[in-house]
């Protein structure tokens, strides 16, 4: 991470020995080395790069126009044709400028997927019109661009683009121009960016069809038939889009996620349901909250709130109040998809290429497991709504079995909604300490409901009884000890058998006391006949320059820095970062692969026993708790 930095620092450096009026000039015929079109592409720019964009010139400023025309008619009115050329018209006009240039793309599916061809048009318009090729990350596309500037406050340049032969769902067009004012500098220039987005036409295109028994909650392994309200089940069959490739749902002006994903929707009943993931074969959506109890039918629409819109053929799909199944990582074996507290899958050890994998250890371990079809929750969530606080699920008849153990409703930490999802819940408790180690198989039993039986849990044999970590707010019973290190010195904290917290240095004599107990930093206290408890620890030494530091309780990261720690279980070496970037924004990697960030990271983090806080003036993030010992974790319930 910090070489990345590093990288980028390096290159602003370099930016900066570039002679300015160069930087402003050396493209007067057509930038091309990068996207300058400002589209929503991968990497993409626009033509502030070089043109100085600002507050007192910001981008599209008032008294600049853009627009463009498809085969004359504006974008909102046309579909294209696969084969078909038309015209593409960019008009421009700002009385500031005094020379104008553009660049412009057409791409599909992820964005870096050329679509169709482009040329210079037959017009006037056409005559400064030039096609330059280029790489979108491994992609090869083009753009077009002008062969030499426009003088003048107004231009107008007519680009040639023939639709892709086969239909390629939808598809994205944007531009840049460029407004100089001719001081042969890159101040003062206005740059003006516009994007719109064409579909293709339906004439000729098959309907949608379901499979037989196509319909299942999302999980699919199991193969469950029936579902519940907000859970999120998968249609299976041919021609649900016309997109080439997997689609992500999308946000609704109301923030919830839209029953509309690329002219493509789903009906539960007579309800439109949100979408989550769609592609021509497979469409993952959410069953409706108000979706009653009982059968129902289940139909895809393609080009829903459109002329000619086709439907497919109804599927019946029977609604319960709860339907609980839980998602796998993997079929064979069947694997539960379950994480421990330090982000690292559940598993047989290396059971996963490339992830950190550990069994879960009995009495030891919170272990978080993801599933839908869990029913209500308090508060309730609407339909398509994203989870941003806890919602517990409104129900007491909780049961999941590991083998024949019951987990016991003192070990459950948290059962409801998973957040920044909507249709997805999660479960999270403490592993009982009486699960025999081997391969287990794991089921809920919810209001009388069980989940699907096949998917397994692996038990590591039982943690032994070594020393812990210290960490601030740790319980120490009188049978345990912790220890922290502090130089090449180990400090370990102890009650004796008169009830004293004792801090012992290597092999010197323990240091003792009735209330409170402290050396080189180590601290304990107990309230009168209570607990014994480690209110302080030695604060972690500072980093070297230019080494992301360790992270520690009461450590303050302010925006750009980071920190790290290591949790080493079960022979298995997990290292987690924690950083902020630049805007305050946070975000945990682990060398397992797991990346989370934002709402999501900061709703899960105390479900693994940790606590961050943000300082709004500043944007920097203090750790108030790190994953604590599996003892306090119990305590703390």
């Amino acid at each position: 991470m910090m070489a990345a930095r590093k990288a980028f620092i390096t290159g602003l450096l370099l930016a900066s020995l570039i002679p300015f009026a160069d930087g402003a000039w050396a493209y007067s015929t057509g930038r091309f080395t990068t996207g300058e079109t400002g589209g929503p592409f991968p990497g993409e720019e626009n033509c502030s790069r070089c043109h100085m964009v600002s507050d007192s010139n910001p981008l599209n400023a008032d008294g600049g126009t853009v627009s463009l025309t498809i085969g004359g008619s504006a974008p909102s009115e046309v579909s294209y044709t696969p084969g078909e050329t038309v015209s593409l018209i960019i008009s421009f006009t700002d009385p500031k400028a005094s020379r104008s240039g553009f660049q412009l793309a057409v791409r599909s599916g992820d964005g870096c997927t050329q679509a169709g061809t482009l040329a210079a048009g037959t017009t006037d318009a056409g005559a400064n019109v030039k096609v330059v090729d280029g790489t979108c990350n491994t992609s090869a596309v083009n753009w077009a661009t002008h062969t030499q500037p426009t003088n003048g406050t107004s231009a107008s340049w007519d680009i040639d683009w023939t639709a892709p032969a086969e239909s390629v769902g939808t598809v994205t067009i944007a531009f840049a121009v460029n407004g100089a004012n001719g001081d042969r500098t890159r101040n003062g220039d206005r740059i003006f960016t516009y994007s719109t987005t064409i579909e293709p036409a339906a004439v000729g295109t098959p309907a949608p069809v379901i499979s037989e028994n196509g319909v299942t909650l999302a999980d699919k392994v199991s193969a469950t038939t029936s579902g519940s309200p907000n859970a999120l089940a998968t249609a299976v069959g041919t021609d649900f889009t016309e997109a080439t490739g997997p689609v992500s749902g999308k946000l609704d002006d109301d923030g919830k996620i839209s029953t509309n994903l690329v002219g493509t929707c789903v009906e539960v009943g007579t309800t439109r349901a949100p979408i989550l993931q769609l592609s021509p074969e497979e469409v993952t959506f959410q069953i409706p909250s108000g979706t009653g109890i009982g059968s129902t039918t289940v139909k895809v629409i393609r080009g829903c709130d459109e002329d000619g819109a086709m439907s497919s053929n109804s599927t019946e799909f029977t609604i319960a109040a709860v339907k609980p199944v839980f998602f796998q990582f993997s079929e064979s074996p069947a694997g539960i998809a379950a994480l421990h507290t330090d982000l690292t899958l559940v598993a047989e050890a290396e059971a996963v290429t490339g992830r950190v994998t550990r069994p879960a250890k009995p009495g030891e371990d919170f272990v978080t497991f993801f599933g839908t079809g869990f029913g209500k929750t308090d508060p309730p969530l609407g339909t398509g709504e994203i989870a941003t606080q806890p919602r517990i699920l409104d129900t007491t008849d909780l049961k999941p079995m590991i083998g024949q153990t019951e987990v016991a409703a003192d070990n459950i930490f948290y059962a409801g909604a998973a957040p920044d999802y909507a249709g997805l819940y999660q479960l999270s408790f403490l592993v009982p300490d009486t699960v025999a180690a081997g391969e287990h198989a794991f089921s809920v039993m919810l209001d009388g409901v069980s989940s699907p039986a096949g998917p397994k849990l692996w038990i590591a044999e039982p943690a032994d009884t070594s020393p812990t970590a210290c960490t601030v707010g740790l319980e120490v019973a009188s049978d345990e000890t912790c220890e922290v290190m502090v130089g090449e010195d180990t400090l370990s904290f102890s009650i004796n058998d008169t009830g004293q917290g004792c801090i012992t240095k290597g092999t010197e004599d323990p240091t003792c006391g009735d209330t409170t107990v402290s050396l080189d930093g180590l601290e304990a206290a107990r309230e009168t006949d209570g607990p014994w408890t480690i209110s302080a620890v030695p604060a972690a030494p500072e980093s070297e320059e230019d080494e992301i530091q360790t992270c520690a309780v009461e450590l303050t990261l302010n925006p750009g820095e980071s920190c790290q720690y290591t949790i080493t279980v079960a022979g298995a070496t997990t290292e987690i970062v924690l950083d902020v970037d630049d805007e305050g924004e946070v975000c945990v990697t682990t060398s397992g692969g797991t990346n989370l960030c934002g709402a999501t990271l900061l709703a899960l983090f105390p479900a693994f026993g940790a606590e961050i806080e943000k300082d709004e003036a500043d944007n920097s993030w203090t750790i108030k708790k790190l994953p604590p010992l599996p003892e306090d974790e119990s305590d703390d319930g």
